[in-house]
């Protein structure tokens, strides 16, 4: 009896692993359905750097009208070594018939290296799935922060639009500038020897990125020089701002603080326009649209004088570059201050004082 049953356990083992046999050559004999490669890989055998955003376009064809299921990348990416920052980003159907995406990688470590990306699509009828990988790239990266003056920015074009110095305190000066990249990291400007520093706002977009950038420096530091490397030049380049301090407002432009001059200014514009058409409104037979415009002005001339309003800023109050409690401090009242009110975002005033310094300070400090 043992014996029958031993040899019907074999049989059952047997037809299962013909089975699976059958099913693994059936997979192996079907035609594939897509196929994933990376066109120009040859490229990256030149040296990229810490910092530096690359890009790698992957080329996919699919075949037997197969749908496309989704990426993957095999093992995953390791964001302290390397970032994908367009993760969203879609296959586009090219004039060849292929699939094109273009992914962007940002190099964080020396040892980064582009993960293999897995695509996977699904037959027509749906009865079975493919997947195809293009290979793993390796980077030849390196590290520029051998350079002791260098910034932390790899950038095709770099340039300082404006700065300006102020009195800190009685130890430092604070040097705010404005700065423009493009094809850059601008995000991780980092001035060497330098303690206290950082962005008081920036904007990174695809092609161009800027931002508004301060550093707190001792007084006796004539100048402060560092480096970027240019990815144009394949070069260092040198910034060297000079250090004159001034008790003026700061400012990176004149426009970025708008001044009463110009209030002023843009106020007697619009009487003027409303007497230009309440001469025509009566000129020209009384026509209505003539009154209405006129009525536009008028609304918005009132808007103009009675959105700024006097205050009292109370004493021992900050006024801030930016409407932020991290900004930095531009000055700190002694005493209570008349300032005028001439906007608001969020928990902030902006104001203007009497010497036409124009900040921000929290909407609790004023009165």
């Amino acid at each position: 009896m043992k014996k029958i049953l031993y040899l019907f356990f074999c049989l059952y083992l047997l037809g299962i692993l013909n089975i699976v046999c059958a099913q693994d050559d059936s997979s192996q004999n079907r035609a594939k359905i897509i196929y994933i490669k990376i066109p120009d890989s040859q490229v990256f055998n030149k040296p990229v750097y810490i910092g530096e955003s690359i890009q790698v376009t992957y080329s996919l064809l699919l075949f037997s009208n197969a749908r496309f299921v989704g990426t993957e990348f095999v093992g995953g990416i390791d964001t302290h070594k390397l970032v994908l920052k367009n993760p969203d980003t879609k296959w586009k159907l090219t004039s060849d018939g292929s699939y094109k995406a273009i992914y962007e990688y940002k190099i964080k470590s020396l040892d980064a290296s582009i993960p293999p990306l897995k695509v996977m699509a699904i037959s027509s009828d749906g009865d079975y799935s493919d997947s195809s990988i293009a290979p793993a790239i390796n980077l030849n990266v390196i590290d520029l922060y051998q350079n002791q003056k260098y910034a932390g920015v790899v950038a095709s074009e770099f340039d300082i639009l404006g700065y300006k110095t102020k009195t800190y305190d009685n130890l430092n000066n604070i040097l705010v500038f404005e700065a423009e990249a493009r094809q850059s990291n601008l995000e991780d400007l980092k001035l060497p020897d330098i303690v206290k520093q950082g962005f008081e706002s920036i904007h990174v977009g695809d092609e161009s990125s800027d931002g508004i950038y301060y550093c707190i420096i001792p007084k006796n530091v004539q100048n402060i020089s560092f480096e970027y490397f240019s990815l144009k030049d394949n070069r260092f380049k040198d910034v060297t701002l000079p250090i004159i301090a001034s008790d003026d407002t700061i400012s990176t432009q004149d426009d970025i603080k708008p001044k009463n001059n110009f209030l002023l200014f843009s106020n007697l514009v619009t009487v003027g326009f409303m007497i230009v058409f309440l001469i025509l409104y009566f000129l020209l037979g009384r026509k209505r649209i003539f009154l209405i415009i006129f009525g536009l002005f008028l609304i918005y001339l009132l808007w103009n004088i009675f959105s700024r309003h006097e205050a009292v800023l109370l004493a021992n109050k900050h006024i801030r570059i930016l409407p932020t409690y991290n900004s930095t401090i531009l000055e700190t009242t002694k005493s209570n201050m008349e300032v005028e009110v001439i906007g608001k975002h969020d928990q902030y005033y902006k104001i203007v004082t009497n010497d036409d310094k124009v900040g921000w300070v929290n909407k609790n400090d004023v009165k």
